[in-house]
């Protein structure tokens, strides 16, 4: 079973509330730019399932707490709803639920912004390559040969995602690059991993008014086109800076966010620190 960490906004400084459980730190995904794909799914959620769903959630609560749910978020914009990080473990081990789960949520009209890492698959393919997983603080040590490995197993993992919401009917679109600019963040010390220092915002926001959900990598690029790695719980935090969502949720297997100190878990983050 999915369980998330749900931060709840509090005014300008985007003040995050406490995990019920979530987010792992996975390394990022590979990049290719925008993948352009044809969809054939209608061009919103169909209006007599969202009317069943609608009554589904009357039958597990009062009328005026699902009124007031529903009604509090499809006021907002779609992509002022809610980014999600997804862990790679999730996406292994419980892609069906994910994908029923994100759904669901378009099916009532909400449109999540989906950033995903793949940490324990990229560590299963550098084995099998023999190349040793390296950290330093915490952080993935990205060489040129990691970092191509890490490309392909990141592309197929957002492509998994993506064929798993369109076999249900959803639309989604894979996006594999060109929302996080970068620097390096210490190029001697962690060699190809990125700083992010700019957010395209209207890649993601073209492809809600697209109708489609965004599903992304976390890979960066510099301005000058070097693809550098970054942890994806940070590009979702990123991102979630610039689009001030309702909500900043994890998902992963390790039961919430962990200080890299003291090893205990963040009952409250500060999108504006």
């Amino acid at each position: 079973m999915l369980r998330a960490s749900r931060f709840l906004k509090k005014g300008a400084g985007a003040i995050a509330r406490a995990p019920a459980v979530a987010a792992s730190a996975a390394s990022p995904s590979s990049h290719s730019r925008i993948q352009t794909r044809m969809y054939s799914y209608p061009s919103g959620p169909d209006t007599s399932e969202k009317e069943t769903i609608v009554k589904l959630l009357y039958n597990i609560g009062s009328k005026k707490e699902v009124e007031q749910y529903l009604g509090h978020f499809s006021s907002v914009e779609s992509q002022k709803f809610a980014v999600i990080k997804v862990g790679g473990a999730v996406i292994s081990d419980d892609l069906a639920t994910l994908a029923s789960a994100l759904t669901f949520l378009n099916r009532v009209g909400l449109y999540p912004i989906v950033v995903h890492g793949a940490g324990p698959q990229l560590n299963k393919r550098l084995e099998a390559a023999n190349i040793e997983a390296r950290y330093e603080d915490g952080i993935r040590i990205t060489d040129g040969p990691t970092l191509a490995i890490a490309r392909e197993v990141f592309a197929s993992e957002n492509r998994k995602l993506v064929e798993a919401l369109e076999r249900l009917g959803t639309r989604a679109r894979p996006i594999t690059g060109g929302v996080f600019v970068a620097d390096y963040l210490n190029k001697e010390k962690y060699d190809r991993v990125g700083k992010i220092v700019r957010v395209n915002r209207e890649v993601v926001e073209s492809s809600i008014r697209a109708g489609c959900l965004p599903i992304l990598t976390s890979l960066a690029e510099t301005p000058e086109g070097q693809i550098l790695n970054v942890n994806a719980d940070i590009a979702a935090g990123e991102l979630a800076r610039v689009l001030e969502p309702l909500k900043i949720v994890y998902l992963n297997e390790k039961n919430g966010l962990y200080h890299g100190t003291t090893g205990k878990r963040i009952e409250t983050i500060h999108l504006d620190e």
